[in-house]
């Protein structure tokens, strides 16, 4: 092969755009003059270095199947995400209500914004973006709404309080565009006589209103995964099929239910090391799926699956 010919190939390839794209930010960022050429080549080098933790080799770059990133330190208590509507993800992490975009093609932060100035703290779970604004909910099931700042914005709120606390800790929150609904998800009820639901609010002049709660069929879903309990950890839904996604991070296990509940598909997730603690969720229009885990006591990760052709899990 031709070395023009190499290049031509190499310019389609979206690794190699990236990489291009590195060399570009730091030669701007450099100064050679005093450097010299020795650091401008470990400049080169270093920006080609990839910042994936793991990527499928099973198929070509063009026709990924998995890619998963490193987060910044910033998001090692990542709990939900959410994606806009020109498809920039959004995520929360846990105790502080901060807003972070993360391009989720090399995993790297984009920007970050806070409700609040000072920044409201909270047990936030959930992550949605409805009607031009982000929504943000706390276990206790309270919502606070905002619009989207630019990087660094103390943006202000309106909150709402669902009164869903007194039943269940809520650990899951997603956007249904096509029936303009906020769709909240328990991860454990307070009594253990009471069902875990999914519950579904409209958006109002005046605020939210629920419409309707679904039952989870958690003795379907445990039967398929070989578990005594399902803990959902965060939910999406398919912008296409309306299918509603779930992920129980203390199960390890990922779950598909139609919009009114019925089981369509349950699995366990591949490799351990692979999702340690996986707590959001989000699905893109063209057949990704997108789970981030909480790094612990290590980073945390965003990994990026491909769908199969009829919108089913598809984890290998």
């Amino acid at each position: 092969m031709t070395i023009s010919r190499l290049l031509q190939k190499l310019s389609n390839n979206r690794v190699f755009q990236q990489c291009i794209r590195r060399i570009v930010d730091r030669v701007r960022n450099a100064d050679f003059a005093l450097a010299g050429n020795a650091a401008l080549l470990a400049v080169l080098l270093a920006a080609c270095e990839p910042n994936v933790v793991e990527t499928s080799a099973s198929q070509p770059l063009a026709n990924e199947s998995f890619q998963q990133w490193n987060l910044p330190r910033k998001l090692r208590e990542v709990s939900g995400l959410a994606l806009t509507d020109d498809n920039r993800l959004l995520a929360i992490t846990d105790e502080k209500a901060i807003v972070y975009e993360i391009d989720f093609e090399n995993g790297r932060l984009v920007k970050a914004f806070a409700f609040g100035d000072p920044v409201i703290r909270g047990d936030f779970e959930g992550i949605a973006v409805l009607d031009d604004r982000v929504w943000l909910m706390t276990s206790h099931g309270r919502l606070f709404s905002a619009p989207e700042g630019a990087d660094g914005d103390h943006v202000r709120y309106q909150q709402f309080d669902t009164g869903l606390g007194e039943y269940c800790e809520l650990e899951g929150l997603g956007q249904d565009r096509v029936n303009g609904l906020l769709v909240l998800v328990c991860k454990e009820t307070r009594s253990k006589h009471d069902k875990l639901k999914i519950f579904e609010y409209s958006i109002t002049e005046s605020g939210i209103s629920a419409v309707r709660d679904i039952d989870v069929p958690v003795a379907a879903i445990a039967d398929e995964i070989d578990s005594k309990h399902v803990n959902p950890s965060g939910i999406a839904i398919a912008p296409n099929s309306g299918r509603r996604t779930m992920v129980a991070a203390r199960q390890r296990a990922i779950m598909q239910l139609s919009r009114d509940g019925e089981l369509i598909d349950a699995i366990i997730l591949p490799k351990k090391r692979r999702h340690r603690q996986a707590e959001g969720v989000e699905l893109t229009a063209d057949g990704r799926l997108l789970i981030a885990d909480e790094g612990g006591d290590g980073k945390a990760r965003l990994a990026v699956y491909r769908l199969s052709p009829s919108g089913k899990i598809q984890t290998e």
